[in-house]
């Protein structure tokens, strides 16, 4: 019989070529940090990349992320797009190169509609459906959703600390990022119609994990969309809060930073 114990403990997939990956990056990471060097707090959030990008998909939320839960998916897909990419960028040792220029307004707007277009555009109802029922439409939303999230991240904590954009436009950048989250959101939580449809259509399975997240968990489908309208809406924008917090603390910290803006 199926349990949530059972869920937590015995749905991580071992064959996911996600260990691949994380295996393939720590190696590069360990040679870079060999070469040039790194604080332990870089090591830190590098590792805090790698076991995030194994949780969203390998380990239970995969699992149910998969076709039990779209609250599961949303998580996953909130991991891959903020906290994975973000991480990994800042685990990475930064630079001082004094005739860096800063990007152009133009890498500026990509890297935003990139960070906040991808998640609208996974989320339309077929595309959706498509990346549920096909493995190499999966494969392409992972990599589209950790790519567009670094391209978001980029301009504000890029390795090559000259080619950051200004804390206080950063903090606009990323306020902007928050509205553009919240907004999908809200239309995700207060949809009348799913979002996802192949979760509304999952009525049984052979496993029982469907029975547990229904009759154990209090997870009907309306719920379920809900709670990921809402994961999308406030822990994203506490995500891109904290950003902003951290970027104007280094423009206070730094008085040379106020004077060449």
């Amino acid at each position: 019989m199926m349990t949530s114990h059972r869920i937590l403990t015995e749905l991580w997939n071992w064959h996911s070529p996600a260990w691949g990956i994380a295996l393939i990056a720590i190696i590069v990471y360990v040679g870079d940090v060999y070469r040039r060097g790194a604080s332990a707090l870089q090591i830190g959030l590098f590792i805090t990349a790698v076991v995030t990008f194994i949780i969203a998909l390998a380990s239970p939320l995969a699992a149910l992320a998969s076709r039990f839960l779209f609250s599961a998916h949303m998580a996953q897909h909130l991991l891959l797009l903020l906290i994975v990419p973000l991480c990994a960028i800042l685990a990475w040792p930064s630079t001082q190169n004094a005739a860096a220029h800063r990007a152009s307004s133009i890498r500026y707007s990509f890297g935003w509609l990139a960070g906040v277009s991808a998640m609208w555009f996974w989320h339309i109802p077929a595309l959706c459906t498509a990346a549920m029922s096909s493995p190499v439409v999966f494969a392409v939303q992972v990599i589209s959703l950790v790519g567009c999230g670094a391209a978001f991240w980029w301009p504000v904590f890029s390795p090559n600390v000259e080619r950051r954009m200004p804390p206080h436009i950063a903090a606009g950048y990323l306020f902007a990022g928050c509205v553009g989250c919240s907004l999908l959101g809200i239309y995700i939580t207060f949809s009348p119609v799913s979002v996802c449809p192949l979760y509304a259509m999952m009525t049984a399975d052979s496993t029982g994990v469907l029975s547990v997240v229904r009759e154990q968990w209090g997870l009907t489908h309306r719920i379920d969309q809900q709670v990921g309208g809402l994961l999308m809406w406030v822990p994203a924008c506490v995500v891109y809060l904290s950003a902003i917090l951290a970027s104007l603390a280094t423009w206070y910290r730094t008085p040379e930073l106020r004077k060449s803006t």
